[in-house]
């Protein structure tokens, strides 16, 4: 998985530099083209104009930005209104401007753009207009090389969220093969609002997997199942977890292989804090970032050596051996402990460090302990020159009901 930031609250359309190099700076080096950022103005009677008349002036000055920031270019998101915008011929204004953005991605060199649903009155209505919505854009799709992603999306019920387009896993699929069919080509694919599906209580795994291949991208970040507001994932957080379901989502995720762009939205996070400190908090959402990445790589980093042996013998080696153990078995493992060498936990062997020396070099060490950073330094001062992979237990296919303490651990030792 790529994640990818989000301009929401960070970017002036008319003044990008700033922004944009202090995100190419903390490390981002994906950014989503929102073609929203330019044309939400028409929107606002005031600025409808003035919007219709320049956002395409803004649009290339902003992308040239973009090139010049270095940033790859991967995933865009279509213009997107709501009926109580109130604008007029807002069906025909909407499918012209996505039509036109669709050429623009093309012609910038995005592979993919997000193309939100219209309303209805009703669920059956939603999916016939929007049947002949979506396939009044395949040729645009086509002659551009773009692949239109739909997105799930909430119902209105007297102020309740309700499950809405492609909200159902079985629907969406049903659909996007249906469009693709009528397309005869792979046309659409599928961009997965995980904050819609915390609304409506779905359980993530089962989505994710349903999904399976047509998902291509996420709408990454976190509400608290009431509101949609977009939080910095684990940010709605009630007592001592999310209120959304980040196990689930990360389970299903490792299961499909997820490699697509996932956009990390926090703005709702950003609007609460200072300007002052929007751009310090930046460092920390590509640490976020960067740790997502490597809770849904996990497995396919496991599956990327040939051989492999562990650092621990623990509760990670054990939560190891659990999950992976028989489809990825280790050589051994090792331990810092030197009361345990050569007995075996977990059915491995437990090792000196130092016979780490004499690996073949293509097989990884994966360090099953939280000290990452210390044992790193400790085996590239021991001259290890071997792939050195960081192994994590927090979000298992699944788990132990009880830890190893110091005495249990022991015990577990042979």
């Amino acid at each position: 998985m790529d994640v990818v930031c989000s301009s929401s609250g960070l970017v002036s359309i008319k003044r990008p530099r700033g922004a944009l190099t202090k995100i190419r700076q903390v490390g981002f080096e994906e950014f989503v083209l929102d073609f929203n950022s330019f044309t939400g103005g028409i929107a606002s009677k005031k600025n409808r104009e003035d919007t219709l008349a320049h956002w395409r002036e803004h649009l290339q000055k902003y992308i040239a930005e973009i090139n010049v920031q270095g940033f790859r270019k991967r995933i865009a998101i279509a213009p997107h209104f709501v009926k109580k915008q109130e604008i007029p011929h807002m069906e025909s204004l909407k499918t012209e401007l996505v039509k036109e953005c669709i050429k623009y991605a093309g012609e910038y060199g995005y592979e993919y753009i997000v193309v939100s649903p219209f309303e209805g009155n009703s669920l059956e209505e939603v999916m016939s207009i929007n049947t002949d919505f979506y396939l009044s854009l395949v040729e645009h799709a086509k002659e551009a090389g773009v692949m239109i992603l739909l997105v799930n999306a909430l119902r209105d019920l007297n102020g309740h969220p309700l499950r809405g387009f492609c909200s159902e896993p079985a629907q969406a699929v049903a659909f996007v093969d249906k469009l693709n069919d009528a397309a005869g080509a792979e046309v659409f694919g599928f961009c997965l609002d995980i904050g819609v599906c915390n609304m409506v209580g779905q359980n993530m795994f089962h989505v994710v997997t349903a999904l399976g291949e047509r998902l291509k991208s996420l709408y990454l970040y976190d509400n608290d199942g009431v509101h949609n507001n977009r939080l910095m994932p684990f940010f709605a957080a009630n007592g001592a977890g999310s209120q959304l379901d980040w196990l689930n989502l990360i389970r299903g995720l490792r299961g499909v292989r997820f490699d697509g762009p996932a956009i990390l939205f926090f703005s709702t996070t950003l609007m609460a804090l200072s300007p002052s400190l929007r751009y310090i908090f930046l460092d920390f959402a590509h640490k976020m970032a960067k740790y997502l990445e490597w809770q849904v790589d996990m497995e396919a980093v496991l599956d990327k050596y040939s051989s492999r042996v562990l650092f621990g013998a623990g509760n990670m080696c054990r939560a190891y051996m659990k999950c992976y153990g028989e489809k990825y078995p280790p050589l051994y493992t090792c331990d810092n402990n030197s009361n345990v060498w050569g007995n075996e936990f977990c059915g491995l062997t437990i090792h000196n460090p130092e016979d780490l020396k004499s690996l073949p070099e293509e097989c990884a060490v994966f360090i099953c302990n939280t000290y990452y950073d210390e044992i790193e330094q400790q085996l590239r001062d021991m001259g290890i020159k071997n792939p050195i992979e960081r192994f994590n237990d927090e979000f298992m296919p699944s788990f132990h009901f009880t830890r190893l303490e110091s005495d249990a651990w022991k015990g577990q030792v042979k």
